[in-house]
């Protein structure tokens, strides 16, 4: 009954004297369909459990390609396909990790960094530095050279306002200061190690680096500040092969300005350690859940509405980096109004958005009205803090406005980035419902304004990077786009 009367309810409100009334009846029906029909949660608990992992370059990430361009496919899109790209796939092998002293030795519990060396064993004293800043390589000074570097992934006991760099960008530093490898230490307790890339631009790196467990760290720590000379001994195999991957993409074309294009995406690919569920399972299935509802209602959005499934976004945003440059070249970036990203978003509370002067008003807005479908669920919150290392950045690099769901996901999930224990049992099915009620709504007011804010000037853009305190990021990172 409740699907029934929204849909006569926009009938009434179908004369164009009452736009405003029919846009909120679409939304308040699609809402509705949302939460009586999800299949989100469903599809990436059987893709858990029968597909597992979908890294890049391997089995399960080709299976996973396959799965979503069907689920696209199935929804009757307007439009489904594959973007293929090169892409360099590392996938580990084998790693040990020997701790020596005068004494003897002790073997510690690692998990190797993606895109590091395929074959290498290092042998070299392990000294402490911090949290692997410039200031901190700065500080050790010669002590670095053909080092191994003990390194925390976050940040501890750092002075207020200090911004903590990716571990990437680290292991970056770390080579430019000669180490010899290096020793990640986790921040999460409980024996968690994680995994992800270590390298900026997706090639291998010429040291190998690893992650170890808070409570390792902690121990090596303790030895050295009482004096103890330690030496590690790391060795690692791994295998890298240059594959085609996909990026899977749907379409709901526009009924009145089908030219302008609202991209919204996430990545399909995940590490190996577990299966994904969370990073970023969680944003790609409701993406597809999106789909399909959008495109089974009986009303379709003003502007076209693209669906991007990345692949390659862990070992370095390779997908989303091919796809941003192809349409640059073929001029489609132009008519992409803005970019949506899904990244671990669950139970979205408002977004936030950086884009050029207008769009904070415009998302403001948009907010405001979607709060009014469920002012329980939603508290239609605003941002305007930029960050990197996910699928928008290489749109946002080339001027693109970007959105995000603002979502707290809590410790539990967070503790389990990229590790062992991101798995299905981590997802409650209510936070990809909200997803796609609350992302799907947001699609709905972007597709209905009567002019979206336009794309970031070159000289608006550098001077927001910079004013985020992103720059030594991107200059580390090889990506500033200024001299």
């Amino acid at each position: 009954m409740r699907l029934l009367s929204w849909s006569m309810l926009l009938c009434i409100c179908q004369q164009p004297t009452v736009d405003v009334c029919a846009q909120s009846a679409r939304e308040r029906a699609f809402d509705a369909a949302a939460s009586a029909s999800e299949r989100g949660y469903e599809w990436l608990a059987w893709s858990s459990a029968h597909i597992g992992h979908r890294l890049t370059g391997s089995n399960q990430g080709r299976r996973a390609e396959l799965l979503a361009d069907s689920l696209f496919r199935a929804s009757d899109l307007d439009t489904v396909f594959f973007e293929p790209f090169e892409a360099q796939a590392w996938s580990r092998g084998t790693v040990a990790l020997t701790i020596g002293d005068a004494q003897g030795y002790l073997h510690v519990p690692c998990v190797a960094l993606a895109n590091t060396p395929l074959s290498c064993t290092t042998e070299a004293p392990i000294v402490d530095a911090g949290n692997g800043l410039p200031e901190d390589l700065d500080r050790l000074g010669s002590a670095v050279k053909g080092a191994t570097l003990l390194v925390n992934l976050g940040l501890v006991a750092a002075a207020e306002g200090t911004t903590n760099l990716h571990r990437s960008e680290k292991a970056a530093l770390a080579l430019e200061h000669g180490a010899g490898a290096i020793l990640f230490v986790n921040q999460v307790v409980g024996g968690v190690v994680l995994t992800g890339t270590a390298s900026i631009d997706g090639s291998l790196i010429p040291i190998p680096a690893a992650c170890l467990s808070i409570e390792d760290g902690t121990h090596l720590r303790e030895r050295l500040a009482q004096g103890e000379a330690l030496t590690a001994r790391l060795t690692m195999r791994n295998n890298s092969d240059m594959v085609t991957a996909r990026n899977v993409i749907g379409e709901l074309r526009g009924t009145e300005h089908p030219d302008e294009i609202i991209l919204v995406g996430g990545h399909l690919d995940s590490w190996d350690l577990a299966t994904g569920a969370t990073d970023n399972g969680l944003g790609s299935f409701s993406i597809l859940d999106l789909a399909r509802l959008m495109a089974s209602m009986p009303f379709r959005p003003q502007r076209t509405v693209r669906f991007v499934l990345f692949m390659g976004e862990e070992q370095g945003l390779l997908g989303s980096t091919a796809l941003a440059e192809r349409y640059r070249d073929n001029g489609t970036l132009e008519h992409i109004g803005c970019m949506i990203n899904l990244d671990m978003s669950g139970n979205p509370q408002g977004f936030g958005v950086c884009g050029p002067a207008g769009w904070r008003a415009v998302i403001q807005d948009a907010c405001d009205r979607i709060r009014r479908i469920d002012t329980a669920a939603f508290e239609g919150r605003t941002s305007e803090e930029v960050w990197l290392h996910s699928d928008h950045e290489p749109f946002l690099l080339r001027g693109v406005p970007v959105i995000y769901p603002l979502s707290d996901l809590g410790k539990h999930i967070y503790g389990c980035y990229h590790s062992s224990c991101d798995d299905i049992h981590l997802v409650e099915p209510s936070a990809m419902t909200n997803n796609v009620r609350f992302v799907g709504a947001l699609l709905y007011e972007l597709a209905a304004a009567s002019r979206l804010p336009g794309h970031f000037s070159q000289e608006d853009l550098k001077a927001r990077l910079i004013s985020e305190g992103l720059e030594q990021s991107l200059r580390i990172g090889g990506v500033w786009p200024w001299e």
